[in-house]
C-alpha cells in the first residue's frame, strides 16, 4: 500500500482559493479506530465556517487542516480493540472535528463514530447521513424532547439538516410546520412536512400556530422571531450561533432556549442508517462532483449561498 494520499487542504484561514490539492501521509489508526477508504464525502456549511477561521477559538487547529467530517466509505484497516467492522466493510461515518478530516482518500474515524452502510444505499447517499441526520435528531429528540402528537416549526426545512429534520420528526408521529421557498414546497411536502411557510411572502411569526419546538437553523432574526410562536414551557433548540437577546427573551416568553452543537454517537449514527437502508429515511443528493480542489471550491461557493436543496456530494 502507498504511504501517501490525495488530500484537499487548507494552509491558512481566508477565502476559497486556500482550498488547494496535496500529498499527505495515510492517517494511522489507534486500536479504537477505523481506517476508511473514502468513497463519497459529505460537504456541510461547518466547513466553510471552519475555513473562514470562524471555529479557530474552539478548534485550534495546526495547519495543513483537511476540513471535513462526513463521509462513506469502505474499511482498509481495523484497530486491535475494535469490534463488529472488519477489511472491506462498506461504512458511514460522522467524525470528530479534527485537522485530519474527510476530504481525503483515506479517513481514520474512532468505531464509535461508524455504522454499516445499508446494501440498498449508494455511497452517494450515505455520505450525506452522518452530520446532518446526528444533528437533526439530537435537536429534535436529545435536547428538543419532542414526542408524538407534539408540532414543530423547522426552520429552512429544504436544507441537509432540516431535510433530515422534517423526516424524522414525522416519522415518530409529530405534526410538521417548516419554512422554505415556494419552489421548495412540493419538496418538504414530500418529506412529510403537513404546513408550509413561504419566508419570501410571509413571516412565520405571524402565521404559524403555537408549537411544542422551534428548530432554529438560521439564527439571526429567525431566532428572536421564533419566541414569539412557542407554547409557554415550549423550547427552541438552534445549531447556530446565539444572538445576545435569546437568554431575556427565554425569560420574557417562559421558554427554554439552547444552542446545540452535534456531536458523533454510535447509537444514533446506527439508528439512522438502520432507517435510510429500510426507506424511512432519505438523503436528498442536492450535486455531486468529483473529488478534486476545483469541485470542493464550487461546492463552497454554493454552501455559502445557504439555498441548497439536499446535499452536496464529493466523489472520490
Amino acid at each position: 500500500m502507498t504511504k501517501s494520499m490525495k488530500a484537499i487542504v487548507i494552509n491558512d484561514y481566508g477565502d476559497r482559493n486556500e482550498l488547494t490539492e496535496t500529498e499527505m501521509p495515510i492517517p494511522k489508526i489507534n486500536e479504537n479506530q477505523l481506517l476508511v477508504k473514502v468513497v463519497s464525502i459529505g460537504v456541510n456549511p461547518i466547513d466553510w465556517k471552519t475555513r473562514k477561521g470562524l471555529r479557530k477559538e474552539r478548534y485550534p487547529f495546526k495547519f495543513p487542516i483537511i476540513l471535513g467530517q462526513e463521509m462513506a466509505g469502505v474499511v482498509s484497516q481495523v484497530g486491535n480493540n475494535v469490534a463488529g467492522f472488519k477489511v472491506g466493510d462498506a461504512v458511514i461515518g460522522y467524525g470528530t472535528p479534527s485537522n485530519r478530516g474527510t476530504y481525503a482518500e483515506f479517513y481514520a474515524i474512532d468505531a464509535s463514530q461508524v455504522a454499516h452502510k445499508p446494501i440498498t444505499v449508494s455511497f452517494q447517499e450515505a455520505a450525506g447521513l452522518g452530520l446532518a441526520g446526528t444533528t437533526a435528531w439530537e435537536a429534535l429528540f436529545d435536547a428538543g424532547h419532542l414526542k408524538v402528537g407534539q408540532t414543530v416549526l423547522i426552520l429552512a426545512g429544504s436544507g441537509g439538516v432540516g431535510s433530515m429534520a422534517i423526516q424524522l420528526a414525522k416519522h415518530i408521529g409529530a405534526h410538521v410546520i417548516t419554512t422554505t421557498s415556494a419552489t421548495n414546497d412540493p419538496y418538504v411536502r414530500k418529506l412529510g412536512a403537513d404546513k408550509v411557510i413561504d419566508y419570501k411572502t410571509q413571516e412565520f411569526a405571524k402565521v404559524s400556530p403555537e408549537v411544542d419546538l422551534v428548530f432554529d437553523t438560521l439564527g439571526g432574526q429567525n431566532q428572536l422571531d421564533a419566541f414569539k410562536v412557542v407554547k409557554p414551557g415550549g423550547r427552541i433548540i438552534s445549531i447556530v450561533e446565539t444572538t445576545d437577546q435569546a437568554e431575556g427573551l427565554s425569560k420574557k416568553y417562559n421558554v427554554f432556549f439552547k444552542k446545540i452543537n452535534a456531536h458523533p454517537n454510535r447509537d444514533v449514527i446506527t439508528t439512522l442508517s438502520n432507517q435510510l437502508g429500510a426507506g424511512k429515511l432519505k438523503v436528498q443528493v442536492a450535486t455531486q462532483l468529483k473529488f478534486n480542489a476545483e469541485n470542493v471550491q464550487e461546492f463552497h461557493k454554493l454552501s455559502e449561498t445557504g439555498h441548497i436543496v439536499g446535499k452536496l456530494i464529493l466523489n472520490i
